[in-house]
């Protein structure tokens, strides 16, 4: 229950009074009934005394206007829990991004992490559960208490059959727990599973691949596997529950069956009057229906429970990169980057993917980086990122170790173009500033026009209807546009450059371009980031002209480093890649 109770603290932070409100509503809900228990033994009473009708009636009125205003509490209920609920699972929902968001990249891109984001989302969908037992089961564990009270009071024997009933019904919620977790860790892997290949089948962006190759089959396959991993996993988890339940049910109603034998008896022995049978039997219904809904309710409980643990566990998770690092003041006038010892494995690897990697960027100049593909030049930049954290050694700016100073800051100095680039599904220009179309000035459109003229874009976007403003997608507008491999590559050089970086590096940046686009790309970024740090990853060789030195990246090791004339004195792997490409252009 403690996750339960975190909960509607949470709620009580944005719905003020949540909690007083539920549990002031909820005693009403549950008081209002004893009104059925007495007021038949009253009017029994009356009838079978001084027989006024007067009274009799009055306490019929009386009856009918708190039944009257019952429903219109548990209404009114059902409305607050319904807009409350409603709002905390969108504030919810944009936690889990908000956190999703902020961690470190090596925890994010684990199935352990994946697996608890789902967890995290399915709580929240889980949460609307928790409706049903506010509005039902609260108020009639109240009534049933009370009407406890007064069978108790009949004979207080009755309290050590209750103790039994929970004895017997230890062990049996202990199983219906542990079933409730086996059902959640083997399903929500699955849940994910079957998600992804849903989502993935109606996602235009392998629409051509998947038409051409033939592969709607093999994705709904794959979907359909998970599927009936889920299904199967599900069949076993109500089983399971239904024989626990049915057990709880048969002692539950024997305990309610002997007491209504004893309540049979003391009615025929005359030692209790048709009245008070009549109140006493009242509130065996009243406790009936509070076993019941418990019973009914109690998995869902445990369910709730243990999934917002996951929850709050997932949101209380250490954040990454923005929040790390102290030093927030240093010297950006010269950009110096020295690797020392530098050796890197992915989290949940033992296989290091560079090794002891040293080598050191001078203030201005331009250095290539290149090797053969998997050689560990992508890890390197994004080491540089502080994407990840090096295993060994330590990668310095200006002398001070990057671990040390602010991500935040440092990111200030970063202008990256990725590989794996993506553009936002948002607006041309949003895109561009990482700012709303209302927040963004005109400083701001004629800097995008002036990189845009620099990266030979500004035809392209000129003929776009809706010029910067121009969605990259068509789910927000019509007059959207969709850009080519080439065009969008462009487009994130555009973001790097907007950035103003005092460090560019560029992974792969012209892959998707023709060789002509691609010397001019690199001519006209060579102008722009003129004086400036740069670090460049490129399979065309070509574009070492371009460079002041090239490093050269082989198996997760440093081997050469020098000007393109002295490593082709070396005879070494550059050579070797130089002049196998340059055959294919003899």
């Amino acid at each position: 229950m403690k996750n339960i109770i975190k909960l509607f603290k949470e709620i009580d932070k944005i719905h003020k009074a949540f909690t007083l409100r539920v549990i002031i509503t909820n005693l009403v809900l549950g008081l209002l009934p004893l009104i059925n228990i007495f007021a038949p033994k009253l009017i029994i009473d009356e009838l079978m005394g001084a027989k006024r009708i007067s009274y009799c009636l009055g306490f019929g009125l009386l009856l009918i206007g708190l039944g009257f205003f019952k429903e219109v509490t548990h209404r009114w209920l059902n409305n607050y829990l319904t807009l409350t609920f409603g709002d905390m699972s969108d504030k919810l929902t944009f936690k889990i991004a908000k956190k999703s968001l902020r961690l470190p990249i090596e925890k994010s891109d684990s199935k352990e992490i994946q697996d608890m984001m789902e967890q995290a989302h399915y709580a929240v969908w889980e949460m609307f559960t928790l409706y049903d037992i506010i509005v039902l089961v609260i108020s009639a564990v109240i009534t049933g208490i009370l009407s406890l009270g007064i069978l108790v009071k009949l004979n207080p024997a009755i309290i050590i059959l209750l103790v039994l009933l929970v004895l017997i019904n230890k062990k049996i919620v202990t199983l219906i727990k542990e079933n409730e977790l086996k059902y959640q860790e083997n399903n929500i892997s699955d849940m994910r599973s079957y998600r992804f290949f849903a989502n993935f089948a109606a996602d235009l962006r392998y629409f051509k691949d998947l038409e051409i190759y033939d592969g709607q089959d093999l994705v709904l396959e794959k979907a359909e596997y998970y599927q009936q991993e889920m299904i199967d996993s599900s069949t076993d988890y109500f089983n399971k529950n239904g024989i626990y339940t049915g057990i709880m049910n048969v002692s539950a109603n024997g305990s309610i069956i002997l007491t209504l034998i004893y309540l049979t008896y003391k009615l025929i022995d005359k030692t209790i009057s048709l009245a008070n049978f009549t109140m006493y039997f009242s509130s065996l219904i009243q406790v009936i229906n509070a076993t019941n809904l418990i019973q009914q309710n109690y998995a869902k409980v445990i369910s709730v429970n243990a999934q917002l643990e996951v929850f709050f566990n997932f949101l209380e998770m250490e954040e990454g990169l923005l929040d790390k690092g102290e030093i927030t003041d240093f010297d950006t006038n010269e950009i110096r980057i020295r690797f020392e010892n530098v050796s890197f494995k992915y989290p949940a690897s033992e296989s290091y993917v560079l090794k002891d990697a040293s080598f050191e960027i001078g203030n201005g100049e331009t250095i290539a980086l290149v090797g053969k593909n998997g050689a560990g030049k992508s890890t390197i930049v994004k080491l540089l990122c502080k994407f990840y954290e090096p295993t060994e050694g330590a990668i310095y700016l200006n002398d001070i170790d990057i671990a040390k100073i602010s991500t935040k800051k440092y990111y200030e100095i970063l202008s990256p173009t990725f590989q794996d680039f993506r553009l936002f599904p948002f607006r041309i220009s949003e895109n561009i500033t990482s700012k709303l179309k209302d927040d963004i000035g005109k400083d701001d459109y004629k800097k995008m026009d002036t990189d845009f003229d620099l990266l030979n874009l500004s035809n392209w976007v000129d003929k776009q209807v809706e010029k910067e403003d121009t969605f990259l997608t068509y789910l927000f507008s019509d007059k959207s546009v969709e850009p080519s491999g080439g065009i969008g590559q462009k487009l994130a050089l555009a973001r790097s450059i907007f950035h103003e970086g005092k460090f560019f590096i560029m992974d792969e940046p012209t892959s998707a371009l023709d060789p002509r686009s691609e010397e001019e790309i690199f001519e006209n970024m060579l102008k722009i980031s003129k004086g400036q740090t740069s670090l460049f990853i490129s399979h065309r060789l070509s574009s070492t002209k371009y460079a002041d030195r090239i490093i050269v990246c082989d198996d997760g090791k440093i081997t050469e480093n020098g000007s393109h004339e002295e490593l082709m004195k070396e005879d070494g792997l550059y050579k070797e890649m130089f002049e196998s490409q340059a055959s294919l252009y003899a």
